[in-house]
């Protein structure tokens, strides 16, 4: 038998003896194999199923518009779940960036909130955080900010380090008078200031 010959014999018993190969292997496994306890396969499950079945619920939305007075203004979220009232939605780890026309930017954080642009508001609630380009930083436990206008504000309690020192205060807001300028930023109830003078 020549060499071609005892080739072309390998190839022609080596696809007949490989796929009976893959055969025993796949039964053998299939075989000896421990059938699978449904009892247990929710404790090592990292996900809900039934919880994610029963509630609707969006993973990082995004809401973003112009406000009548020409600021831009994005809202994120982790998650949002539809209000069963149709009253917008709640939502998880928000951060919110407001840009006004006059180069002003507010950056705004917070850990939960309702987001309801039907109903032209945003709220935010536990561990506000805001920061602004003209050098404010704020917190306080709850804020309202409008979506249609340069409108936030902070019915509580709020503490801020701003440029010329630190200061507590019952409240806060932020508007918009004159499209053409920047926002003003009030404080207001109680104000107590800490000065730090300029090196």
């Amino acid at each position: 038998m020549t060499a071609e010959s005892r080739h072309t014999a390998l190839v022609h018993w080596a696809k007949i003896a490989l796929p009976l190969s893959a055969l025993v292997l796949l039964s053998t496994l299939f075989l000896f194999s421990g059938k699978a306890d449904p009892t247990t396969a929710a404790i090592y499950s990292k996900v809900d199923v039934t919880t994610l079945a029963r509630e609707q619920r969006l993973t990082a939305p995004e809401f973003s518009g112009m406000t009548e007075d020409g600021a831009a203004l994005t809202v994120r979220a982790a998650t949002a779940a539809p209000d069963a009232a149709g009253h917008g939605a709640s939502a998880s780890q928000i951060i919110a960036r407001l840009e006004e026309g006059s180069g002003v930017v507010t950056d705004l954080r917070a850990k939960s909130g309702r987001i309801d642009p039907a109903a032209g508001q945003i709220r935010l609630r536990d561990g506000v955080a805001v920061q602004t380009t003209s050098g404010y930083r704020i917190a306080t436990e709850q804020l309202d900010m409008a979506t249609d206008r340069t409108a936030i504000t902070a019915p509580g309690a709020v503490s801020a380090e701003a440029p010329f020192g630190s200061l507590q205060a019952g409240r806060m807001q932020i508007d918009r008078k004159d499209a053409q300028t920047g926002s003003d930023l009030v404080f207001q109830g109680g104000v107590k200031l800490i000065y730090h003078p300029q090196k």
